[in-house]
């Protein structure tokens, strides 16, 4: 089976791990703010703080942003519950917009007609890592004071006419997880473009304390260090740290392979008929986490490459369907659409050219059948 998803590990990451168990320095350790700053340096700003995973990193995002009891999160269903189940956490109601059926970008009309005088903040989702942003939806949200989160959790690397995705909005989520651009075992990053929310988001992942401020000289508590604002745990360890750091040098290079199979495997698949790659944003330069197809019989498409050998999936279930969520309930045919079309396929680093040729020899042979 020629895999969806693979793990990345070298002998660096292998290494790293093994000198952070022998330290003994697991919690914490210089690998958090060396891996911390890598991010910044990929990001293209300071205000980045590291998480224990990425729901962890969008709790915080909504803290920062006033979500809390009765505010409404505009968001959409074809998303991980990774992204939207920290809505409900924080006591708050998500609203479902639709979406572009070619592209998956949302929908200026459908979320412009999602916005009420509770609505406090607005997601958006760089499916696969395909950036969807427009100056327009950006626009909205400041005329509405509606704040802006960037879920960029497979999108590490993809920009908009050449600003990196996590700079665009009022804040960003990333995700480190084992299926990630970075595989960290797990792991997340938030992004701020406020100087005072990074400094609130830094203090709110460690119980409240200030991160510098936390032991006095003697290694103790530091009692004349206030917390005024209680937080919670959600620290990225040194362990995690140290397998990001170890993959800094060469994660770039995994990403100019995804985006070469990329094109390649989309314009081969893009010949079989009924059979269209992803649209593309303006601007956009996706960072091809999968490389998602449309196609009317997908279902029969997903089975054939399935039992081919090839593991392509549908990748989310719309969160719309889960009664958890209790949301109204709202008209989405360009959603429906998209979810009853979509599949993905392999494109990242681990596949070569047999593999990429086989994958579109399957798709082709779908195509072809009488």
């Amino acid at each position: 089976m020629i895999p969806l998803y693979k793990v990345y590990n070298d002998s660096d990451c292998e290494a790293a791990a093994l000198a952070v168990l022998r330290s003994g320095q697991v919690a914490s350790g210089p690998a958090v703010e060396q891996f911390r700053q890598g991010l910044c340096d990929i990001v293209g700003h300071e205000r980045v703080v590291t998480t224990n995973d990425m729901s962890s990193a969008m709790h915080l995002a909504l803290r920062l942003a006033g979500v809390g009891p009765g505010s409404e999160v505009l968001t959409s269903p074809f998303s991980c519950l990774a992204t939207n189940s920290p809505i409900v956490q924080a006591g708050a109601r998500a609203v479902w917009f639709d979406i572009d059926p070619h592209s998956a970008a949302p929908l200026l009309a459908s979320v412009r007609a999602a916005i009420t005088a509770r609505t406090r903040a607005l997601i958006v989702y760089h499916l696969a890592g395909y950036p969807v942003w427009s100056a327009a939806l950006a626009q909205l949200c400041r005329d509405h004071g509606i704040a802006l989160i960037e879920d960029c959790d497979n999108a590490l690397g993809a920009s908009v006419d050449g600003q990196p995705v996590g700079t665009l909005g009022d804040y960003a989520v990333f995700s480190f997880s084992p299926i990630r651009q970075i595989s960290c075992g797990e792991g997340g990053a938030l992004a701020c473009r406020s100087a005072d929310d990074h400094v609130r988001a830094a203090r709110l992942k460690r119980f409240g304390y200030h991160p510098l401020h936390f032991r006095d000289a003697s290694g103790e508590i530091n009692e004349a260090e206030d917390v005024a604002e209680i937080g919670w745990s959600a620290a990225m360890n040194n362990l995690c740290s140290a397998l990001g750091a170890a993959q800094l040098p060469t994660w770039r290079a995994r990403l100019a392979q995804a985006r070469a199979n990329a094109a390649w495997l989309g314009a081969a698949c893009a010949e079989v008929a009924g059979v269209t790659p992803l649209a593309l944003s303006p601007g956009a330069q996706p960072a091809y986490w999968v490389l998602p197809l449309l196609c009317g019989e997908r279902d029969g498409l997903l089975a054939y490459l399935k039992a081919h050998g090839v593991a392509a999936s549908r990748v989310h279930l719309r969160n719309d369907l889960y009664s958890g969520f209790a949301a109204a309930p709202a008209a989405l045919p360009g959603l429906t659409r998209f979810a009853d079309s979509m599949l993905a396929v392999p494109c990242g680093w681990w596949l070569d050219a047999a593999a990429l040729e086989y994958i579109a020899a399957t798709v082709r042979a779908f195509g072809a059948r009488a």
